[in-house]
């Protein structure tokens, strides 16, 4: 398992656009929009690609049947046991792999990736009292924020100042008080991935869809691909992505050690 140079990265891009669960950090690794390293099994023709963020969330693709570069993964995970290690498998091939090769260290959860239709997304807004304030996030939002701040943007953008080079996001204010925030949790240069959260006292007054919206309108004007991706528990998460235009959900493993 070989760790390519930067200038490598590119050479994965035919792996993940073959992948229909591929999470948007591999793309902003392999783009260099956040920090990370992609390992393969050779640089000049790689068949099976582990990327990973700085931050312990990895993406493994590839050829399952790659028993050197398997063993080399499991003596990866082995020396890195400290660190946080969150693994989202790209096929059932793959799941049945790790399974094999991590056995009773690692727990396996299920969830959804979520395509999102054009033509099926509202163009309703749930009209807002006056006491709402509805503003695009930056630096003085973050400080506020009780959910997306500064610890959440160093987790999985590296620092808040990249957030706020090539994320996007919006903050509702109620009487000056964030009470509900839509984010780019990761970018790429054609897709982002959103994170919704809402305070429990301000759940059921439609402002997670309205930020939603917001959210989505900017994305279509700057020609980029709205991603939704949620537990396959949340109720709550698929109901709203499928008030936002988002549809046929394909269910995929992400794997935590225990």
């Amino acid at each position: 398992m070989e760790v390519l140079e930067k200038n490598e990265f590119q050479k994965v891009l035919t792996i993940l656009d073959n992948c229909e669960t591929c999470p948007t950090f591999a793309y902003a690794v392999i783009e260099n929009i956040i920090e990370g390293t992609v390992r393969a099994d050779r640089a000049d023709c790689p068949a099976t690609v582990l990327i990973g963020t700085n931050s312990g969330i990895y993406f493994i693709v590839g050829n399952e049947q790659n028993s050197a570069f398997n063993r080399s993964f499991r003596d990866f995970h082995q020396q890195n046991k400290g660190f946080r290690f969150t693994l989202f498998s790209a096929t059932k091939q793959w799941d049945e792999v790790i399974c094999s090769l991590f056995e009773n260290e690692i727990t396996q959860l299920s969830r959804y990736v979520h395509l999102f239709n054009k033509e099926k997304f509202s163009t309703e807004v749930k009209e807002l009292s006056a006491d709402y304030i509805v503003k695009e996030t930056d630096n003085d939002m973050i400080l506020r924020s009780p959910e997306f701040n500064q610890d959440y943007y160093i987790l999985y953008w590296g620092s808040v100042s990249n957030f706020l080079t090539n994320g996007m996001g919006f903050s509702a204010l109620y009487k000056g008080r964030v009470v509900s925030e839509c984010t780019s949790i990761f970018h790429s240069k054609s897709i982002v991935e959103i994170d919704i959260a809402t305070q429990q006292d301000f759940i059921g007054k439609g402002l997670a869809f309205n930020l939603g919206k917001l959210f989505i309108d900017e994305c279509l004007e700057k020609g980029l691909t709205p991603h939704w991706d949620c537990d396959v528990e949340n109720v709550s998460s698929i109901k709203l992505a499928e008030k936002l235009g988002f549809e046929h959900p394909i269910r995929y493993s992400l794997f935590v050690r225990k």
